[in-house]
């Protein structure tokens, strides 16, 4: 075990060593300079729209500074639907005031006082004046969490705050049939869109890169090739797999092919979708009947759940599958059947009704226009490398 990797390489937190600027795709602008041209406009929201870990916060603190920004996500406001009180506990500000009025009755014999206490609640203006004073931003990340009402009444309140000077960063994920900030017409022309695209292997390349020179490790470049294919787009896993080379039991072998498959393993063991895999496998109650199960060229025997994940888990690791593309890896697998597309889009469709009742940990996939989106790289990963 080598401590120093830790240092180095930060999967869970700000990557200082390790930060890589990127172009944003068709401009000559960094995502940099983007997100720094959209917080200086007056009357505008900051939309960043990406793939899940694929390093939008890291973006915004690095743009932002972390004193500067005030972090929250779509999930704080699950049951609190209030917006600006959602806000004000986040920041410690009081919505509540107490306001005393005092009366007096007057006899010939005696003097009475009575005091009455009432409360009310501040306004917005109270987190608006505190955002101006201490120069703050709100960066609301995981904005698809929040349950749809409430997302449609946030984007109705900032589009009167950020006209009052109030600046706000909204991040979600692409894809999305209910994106309420895009759809909503009230913000037509307020919005400035910073479409993140995933990291490119050669973009990846650059953390091992940077983060094995720090500690003067030589790897060779096709060794940084297939760690930056196993992370999926995500600079995170990137981090991670990359630092749990060093943090392997036992002595440090020199980086080879089985230790960064070894280190894959070991980051699959810290990943929380066991449960997400044991829902999506089991599909909707079968009500007694047990289900037709497919023998695949490998030997082995699955229902067309189980064979679903099988597929996905398949080379290579892919986000984004049209119906095409999963009717043929399908049929690369299967070796005695002829499975009919119709069965594919209902299975699918009954994962999204599936997952639909779940928390957010489970919306890890999403099923539309016959297209299936992996919604987060690291559940992709942990199928990859966990025995499903």
């Amino acid at each position: 075990m080598n401590k120093k990797f830790a240092d180095v390489f930060k999967p869970g937190t700000y990557p200082g060593r390790t930060y890589v600027s990127r172009s944003s795709k068709g401009t000559r602008y960094t995502y940099e300079e983007r997100l720094q041209q959209s917080l200086s406009m007056d009357g505008y929201l900051t939309y960043i729209v990406g793939p899940s870990k694929i390093g939008k916060m890291v973006l915004c603190e690095n743009v932002i500074g972390q004193m500067h920004m005030v972090a929250m996500s779509g999930n704080d406001f699950s049951k609190e639907h209030d917006f600006w009180s959602g806000i004000a506990k986040k920041i410690g500000i009081s919505m509540e005031a107490e306001i005393s009025e005092v009366s007096a009755e007057y006899t010939s014999s005696e003097k009475r006082a009575t005091t009455v206490t009432k409360k009310y609640f501040a306004t917005k203006d109270k987190v608006l004046e505190y955002f101006r004073e201490q120069n703050k931003v709100l960066v609301l990340d995981d904005f698809h969490y929040a349950p749809a009402a409430v997302q449609y009444d946030i984007a109705c309140q900032l589009k009167e705050a950020i006209r009052l000077g109030f600046k706000a960063v909204v991040i979600s994920l692409p894809y999305r049939s209910d994106d309420v900030i895009r759809m909503n017409p009230d913000l037509m022309g307020r919005i400035s869109v910073i479409e993140i695209e995933p990291w490119k292997k050669e973009e990846l390349i650059k953390i091992a890169a940077k983060g094995f020179g720090k500690l003067e490790i030589e790897v060779k470049v096709s060794l940084m090739e297939r760690i930056a294919e196993e992370s999926i787009h995500s600079p995170q896993l990137m981090q991670s797999i990359c630092l749990n080379i060093g943090l392997l039991p036992g002595s440090n072998p020199d980086i080879s092919e089985e230790v960064i498959e070894e280190s894959c393993r070991f980051t699959c063991m810290n990943l929380p979708y066991g449960d997400v895999v044991r829902v999506l496998k089991a599909g909707p109650p079968t009500r007694g009947q047990q289900r037709l199960k497919y023998t695949l060229r490998d030997g082995s025997k699955r229902d067309i759940y189980s064979l679903l994940l099988k597929i996905l888990a398949d080379n290579p690791p892919w986000t984004k599958l049209g119906i095409e593309e999963l009717m043929e890896r399908i049929n690369n697998n299967v070796s005695d059947y002829i499975i009919k597309q119709r069965r594919v889009v209902d299975a699918l469709k009954n994962w999204q009704k599936i997952l639909e009742n779940h928390g957010s940990l489970y919306q890890v996939v999403e099923w539309k226009d016959d297209t299936l989106y992996i919604l987060d790289n690291m559940f992709l990963f942990f199928i990859r490398w966990e025995s499903i």
